[in-house]
């Protein structure tokens, strides 16, 4: 049953703010902090490559995908791993542990010893402490804030993404203009102390979980396989993973077809490419300040199911732009601030939901199923892209992507979810089941 009020209550009382929880603050604020350090170390770490050690471009990619690699490769079993342990103590190993092995490479540097097998090496444990305090975090939340706050919360660290999103690559770029790149990955490293620090102050006591399957590999492979078919076998749950997927697989085509589309096919410059592309910033950090507020006004099914729709079908407006001038240009501007601002705003609402029907005990691997899903599949639609660019043509493919994007939409508005109303559903048990009726509608006088 929904924890909704029962028929006949006039009001019910109000959420008290989030942010009058002091633990989360310091879980805000650290995370606030790994996730510019996060920002500050992708854009400074292949300039290390390029800068210092003259990598070629083949070397800066395969970094690159190095860096990304434990998202395929660890997730599954991170999310085992965060639900066998308390979260906190995860959080702070994995912030300590990145900012380790990112001051390698400054003291590597400093000592005439940094090649790039060195970055190939420390590029990977900094990205499987990544993938793993990524997990933690998103599993963490619902134990430190009520169910009530949890669009709230998530809100809030939307935020923190998006102006780490925004303000991390130029704060990377001084630091390396200033101190060198290097030394800018020390910053970094500084930065993930600063976060481990304020994590570890957070005073909230968690109880240890008591697990039956062992550490034995067998057990861990059980705990795994748990949670995919928890995933897969709850219609709920099923729909946000398929929706993801077959976003993922879409955005990432139309990204190798767009950033190609604007100068090739359109005859953008480059400084009006930079605008069509900074216009995502403030998109960004919109979506994520009206986030919280939307599904307390228009129910969190009418708010996933229309931030969804506003952010994908925009994405179909790109293949009709031509030419380059000023309305060309304002065009593209404008499809990327909706995109920004109401895909981000249907990313904390589906956050939201997914975390509140997963059971504590399976929040790692349900985060972890759902980031494994997310970034496993973008190779693939990356090579799509490609693929599709030298067959039909860039506009064909931004147009073919853009429809993919499109048809994400059809899990969610054929699942239970587009009819959650008002009040936050209650949590899905082991067993395979949809949304109850009690947990779809809210129950006001």
């Amino acid at each position: 049953m929904s924890d909704a009020a029962t028929v006949g209550e006039a009001t019910s009382p109000p959420t008290p703010s989030v942010w009058r929880n002091a633990d989360f603050t310091r879980l805000w604020t650290g995370q606030t902090a790994s996730l510019f350090a996060a920002q500050i170390t992708e854009f400074a770490l292949p300039l290390v490559a390029v800068l210092a050690l003259a990598a070629s471009s083949a070397q800066v990619g395969l970094l690159t995908s190095v860096v990304k690699l434990p998202y395929l490769l660890v997730s599954l079993f991170a999310g085992v791993l965060v639900d066998r342990v308390r979260r906190k103590n995860i959080l702070v190993a994995t912030d300590l542990a990145r900012a380790l092995v990112l001051s390698v490479v400054p003291v590597l540097y400093w000592t005439d010893q940094l090649g790039i097998s060195w970055l190939y090496v420390l590029g990977f444990f900094a990205g499987c402490g990544s993938v793993l305090f990524d997990v933690a975090g998103q599993a963490y939340l619902p134990r430190l804030v009520e169910r009530e706050q949890l669009t709230a919360g998530n809100s809030a660290l939307g935020t923190s993404q998006s102006a780490a999103t925004i303000g991390g690559p130029a704060l990377g770029g001084v630091l390396v203009q200033w101190l060198t790149a290097p030394v800018a990955v020390l910053a970094g490293a500084v930065s993930y102390l600063a976060s481990a620090l304020t994590i570890l102050a957070i005073r909230h006591k968690e109880k240890r979980e008591e697990h039956t399957e062992g550490a034995s590999p067998a057990g861990t492979l059980r705990e795994v396989w748990s949670g995919l078919r928890f995933v897969f076998g709850n219609e709920p749950l099923r729909a946000m993973t398929i929706m993801a997927s077959i976003f993922n697989l879409s955005f990432t085509a139309l990204e190798v077809a767009f950033v190609q589309f604007m100068p090739r096919t359109l005859g953008l410059s480059a400084g009006e490419i930079g605008l069509v592309m900074a216009a995502l910033g403030p998109g960004f950090l919109v979506g994520a300040a009206f986030a919280g507020r939307l599904p307390q006004r228009f129910g969190y099914g009418r708010t996933m199911l229309t931030t969804a729709s506003i952010a994908n079908l925009v994405m179909l407006g790109i293949s009709a732009v031509h030419g380059s001038g000023f309305l060309a240009v304002g065009t593209l501007m404008l499809i990327n601030f909706l995109f920004a601002s109401f895909g981000v705003a249907n990313n904390v609402t589906v956050l939201s939901i997914r975390q509140t029907l997963t059971p504590d005990s399976l929040q790692g691997r349900v985060a972890a199923t759902n980031r494994f899903v997310a970034m496993g599949i973008a190779p693939v639609g990356a090579l799509l892209g490609g693929f599709l660019g030298g067959t039909v043509g860039l506009r064909g493919t931004v147009l073919i992507t853009a429809i993919g994007l499109s048809s994400a939409l059809l899990p969610l508005a054929l699942s239970s979810l587009a009819r959650i109303r008002y009040d936050l559903p209650a949590p899905l048990t082991a067993d395979p089941a949809p949304l109850t009726p009690d947990t779809k509608e809210a129950p006001h006088a």
